[in-house]
Parts: C-alpha cells; sequence; structure tokens
C-alpha cells in the first residue's frame, strides 16, 4: 500500500521523512473479528485503507469477503505509532510524515478499546511457564513477529476450548518490546465459567497477559472471544 502511494522510503513501510529522523513503525493495538471462516478453494478478497489516529499515529483496516456471494468473513484493524529506532522511544508523529501520508487517509473509525475486568472468585487461570523468542521470530527491526505473540498467548489457552471453540475475535493491546533474553509467562483467565467446566456454553470469554517470568512487566494484554463449534451460526453449511 505505501509503496503504491508513492511515498515509500524502504523498509516496513518507512516513508522518506520517517528514514531521515530514523523512525519506524511499531503496532499498538490490533483487533481482529471473525464473522466466517473461509473453507477450502474459497476465493477471497482483501480491502485495504488508512486513515488517521488523532495525532499520535495512523490506522490501518481491513476486510477480507468471499469474492463470490460478498459476505464479509473477517474485519480488522491495528494502530500504529512511531518509534525511533535508536532510542526505542515513541516519537511525535511529526506534521512532515503526517504531510506525505495525509492524503491517502480515510475517514476511518479507531479500534475498540477494551477495559481489563477486575478479577473475581468465578474466573479460573491457567499459566505456562518458559516461553522465549527465537532468532527467526524477529523482524527486520528485531521485534517479535504478531503471528509469535498470538501463539504464545494459545499456550495458556486450556485444550477444552481448543477443542471445542473457534476463535471469534481478539482484541490485542502491546506495552513494551520483547528481546531475545526475555523469558515469558502466558497467562490465560477464562470468564465466568462453572468451576472450569467449558462445555455448556456456546460462547467463552478470556483474557491474556503476557509478562516478564522475572519481575513481572507486562509484554502485551489481550482478550479473546470463542464460539461453539457445534452452534448455529452463519456461514456454518458453506460447502
Amino acid at each position: 500500500w505505501v509503496k503504491a502511494t508513492g511515498v515509500w522510503g524502504g523498509g516496513l513501510g518507512v516513508t522518506r521523512e520517517m528514514r531521515k529522523k530514523n523512525l519506524i513503525w511499531v503496532m499498538s493495538k490490533l483487533q481482529v473479528v471473525v464473522d466466517c471462516y473461509p473453507i477450502c478453494d474459497d476465493v477471497i478478497q482483501i480491502d485495504t485503507w488508512k486513515g488517521a489516529y488523532g495525532k499520535i499515529g495512523l490506522c490501518s483496516n481491513w476486510t477480507f469477503c468471499d469474492r463470490k456471494s460478498g459476505e464479509t468473513l473477517l474485519r480488522a484493524s491495528c494502530v500504529w505509532l512511531l518509534m525511533n529506532k535508536d532510542t526505542r522511544r515513541l516519537s511525535k508523529f511529526s506534521d512532515e510524515v503526517r504531510d506525505e501520508l495525509e492524503k491517502q487517509f480515510r475517514d476511518t473509525t479507531p479500534p475498540t478499546t477494551r477495559k481489563w475486568l477486575t478479577q473475581d472468585g468465578s474466573i479460573v487461570e491457567y499459566v505456562r511457564n518458559g516461553l522465549t523468542p527465537r532468532w527467526s521470530d524477529l523482524d527486520t527491526n528485531q521485534h517479535v513477529n504478531h503471528p509469535k505473540y498470538i501463539g504464545w498467548i494459545l499456550e495458556s489457552v486450556p485444550y477444552s476450548i481448543l477443542e471445542n471453540y473457534e476463535l471469534m475475535s481478539m482484541t490485542l493491546e502491546y506495552y513494551r518490546e520483547c528481546t531475545m533474553e526475555n523469558v515469558l509467562q502466558s497467562r490465560t483467565y477464562v470468564m465466568g465459567t462453572d468451576n472450569g467446566k467449558l462445555d455448556c456454553y456456546d460462547q467463552v470469554d478470556c483474557e491474556h497477559m503476557l509478562q516478564l517470568e522475572i519481575g513481572g512487566g507486562v509484554i502485551m494484554k489481550g482478550w479473546t472471544t470463542w464460539r461453539s463449534r457445534n452452534g448455529n451460526r452463519p456461514g456454518l453449511d458453506r460447502s
């Protein structure tokens, strides 16, 4: 997209002004909602566009549709902020960088912000320790790639959810960088269960946290909603 608009400066969507200021993009929030999963041999159309996210960054948006029927399969949006590549500190979304991109922006609704709920006795906690990134998990900016974060979240999701439910929506918020030296702990809090029983619900909500195993610093928080694989939903019998 950035290359097509003529502002490409090299390296993961870095514009010319960003390159002069040694700035890179970092993802702050990601939200994905799956209305219906595609099946084998479906032809998928992907639409994407950008918009300003206040005065601090930009918002990327996507819709995945079935090309034949026009049915929406997935909607996603994320927030990107600027960071200095050397100091690793967030940077202002300067007028010079904004001017390069603004003519390509479309009006868009920012991703919904969810709140971390107060823990109570009905929440069951699951923990997975000893998670570490490998060299192959890093991108060119030495960041852990986003599929790896999602994989770490799933490490602490109970098997009964993975087996009987499918992922319906996910919201992730990133708090700090993860480096090769970090050892992480994945925590999943299953909300409102009946003494941990999960096979009697049409929908299950979870909160997630990735944190440093030593010191407990929060790397990422997340929220997921899972729907029963046996429940009735649009597109279930798309064969």
